[in-house]
């Protein structure tokens, strides 16, 4: 199973990070095409359509992928269930956008009505790749994936550049979950599952509905600091947040959605053999692996991620570029968090991940009241670290329930701050080493000293790696090792 989950987490993460540079590339060009406040008003659209999104989702790419066992009738319930959901979620949204008119300007409203369309393919979309990693066929998932992505971005660069701004911006989406739906059904993977008992529709909505629920509390809490953002600052400002915010989740989320995506199956499998129990090694390995991923990672972006978003984004995004640091540091938060939660779920323990949300929800708020009260954008960008409360209430719970020992992780934890801290100095300092050689672009040349500074310390760094925590995980486990005489269990329960 080490050898899966390593073949698997392999090719998530290649697949994330092109990903990554598919998208790092369409917001280069589309900054250039769009100008900061439609991106806002892009921006608040996307979240109210990611509300209905939960809903039309149904939880059903979670219920798959964490799925025991996986047959034709559960994803052709699966699908099913996807195709009602998705359906009148989109006939919804028409509904809501029309509602929204009053209260918003016009195009803002648009930009909810359009996004709507996403939602006839999206479920679909999202359950089909879900299927692909729960049956072992990583490589096939990223590549089609990577294909819905690069045609996405085309179609909306396409259209922007022949005049379409900023309503292009919506045609990523749609065209990326179509060409996943065309490249599954092409591969014949479905043909390849085996039989099984019917699921009726209404079984599989029961085991999903958890997760839908879940997902929108996520997606509002989530969201609160950028429609505060708008409603404080006004739309420049939540185009500002929104495009640093996108800048700072997408190399931190490429990692630890590679990890997620490939453990989960077969932590899955591990309590389906175990009767109830979860590898005690393997959920610690897990939250190590993705501590040293956030934190290092956080230290990484916010070290050379002010300067090089300006030479992405170009001029009129300083704004942007201010935020970028309190946003990274929220982002490494949320994976540690969103982790927690992933692992809790497999565990069947949905009143540990209510607890830990709740106090997500908490922080919040209060930190947003704050941010209203002093009128400061930073202050709301620091709201989105509130995931960080959410995994210490977890830790706590782990503890008390014997899930695992919490004193190893936080030891973990205080190691992989410090680095990622650390290669933040490094970084920082190094862009204000003096000004730019005449000729040359102030921005370009910061991002280029922070960036070598960053690659200097970690280069410093690998001769001390294997006394790192995540490091250690990796090559003592494989990733994960679940098999074995001494190995330890985690027991499911709340």
């Amino acid at each position: 199973m080490s050898r899966r989950v390593l073949g698997g987490f392999a090719w998530s993460v290649a697949g994330s990070l092109a990903a990554v540079v598919v998208l790092l590339g369409y917001t280069a060009a589309t900054a250039r095409l769009v100008d900061p406040g439609s991106f806002g008003r892009y921006a608040l659209a996307c979240t109210v359509s990611a509300l209905f999104g939960h809903v039309a989702n149904a939880g059903l790419a979670t219920c798959l992928l964490r799925a025991e066992r996986l047959t034709r009738p559960l994803v052709r319930s699966a699908l099913t269930t996807g195709v009602v959901t998705g359906t009148g979620c989109a006939a919804v949204v028409q509904v809501a956008a029309w509602a929204l008119t009053p209260v918003t300007d016009a195009e803002t409203a648009r930009f909810v009505q359009l996004l709507g369309v996403q939602l006839l393919f999206q479920p679909l979309g999202g359950a089909l790749l879900a299927v692909l990693r729960r049956a072992g066929r990583a490589r096939g998932a990223a590549l089609i994936e990577v294909a819905g992505q690069v045609l996405g971005c085309a179609a909306g660069i396409t259209l922007l550049a022949a005049g379409w701004s900023p309503w292009g911006l919506v045609t990523a989406a749609p065209v990326a979950s179509l060409t996943v739906l065309v490249g599954v059904f092409l591969s014949g993977a479905l043909r390849a599952l085996p039989g099984g008992p019917p699921v009726p529709v209404r079984e599989l909505l029961g085991q999903s509905g958890f997760f839908a629920g879940y997902g929108m509390v996520q997606s509002v809490t989530n969201n609160a600091p950028l429609w505060c953002a708008g409603a404080f600052f006004g739309p420049v400002a939540a185009g500002w947040f929104s495009r640093a915010s996108l800048a700072t989740g997408i190399p931190l989320t490429a990692l630890a959605q590679g990890l997620q995506r490939a453990s989960a199956p077969e932590l899955a499998e591990a309590r389906a053999r175990g009767r109830g129990v979860l590898p005690r090694r393997a959920a610690s390995d897990l939250l190590c692996v993705t501590s040293g991923a956030a934190f290092v990672g956080f230290g990484a972006v916010a070290a050379t991620g002010p300067d090089w978003l300006l030479v992405l984004l170009g001029p009129g995004w300083d704004g942007a570029a201010a935020l970028l640091p309190a946003l990274a540091l929220g982002a490494a938060c949320a994976l540690l968090c969103s982790t927690g939660n992933s692992l809790d779920q497999v565990r069947r323990a949905a009143r540990a991940s209510l607890v830990s949300q709740s106090a997500v929800i908490a922080t919040t708020a209060a930190t947003v009241a704050v941010a209203a009260g002093t009128r400061s954008l930073t202050v709301l960008a620091l709201a989105s670290a509130a995931p960080a409360v959410g995994h210490a209430v977890q830790l706590r719970r782990w503890q008390r329930a014997s899930v695992l020992s919490a004193g190893p992780l936080l030891r973990a934890h205080l190691v992989h701050a410090s680095l990622g801290l650390a290669l933040f100095a490094a970084g920082r300092g190094a862009a204000h080493l003096g000004p730019a050689p005449a000729g040359l672009s102030d921005q370009l040349v910061r991002a280029c000293l922070s960036t070598a500074a960053v690659l200097a310390f970690a280069a410093l760094c690998g001769c001390f790696a294997r006394q790192v925590p995540a490091v250690q995980a990796v090559r003592a486990r494989g990733v994960f090792r679940t098999d074995g005489p001494s190995q330890e269990v985690v027991c499911v329960s709340a």
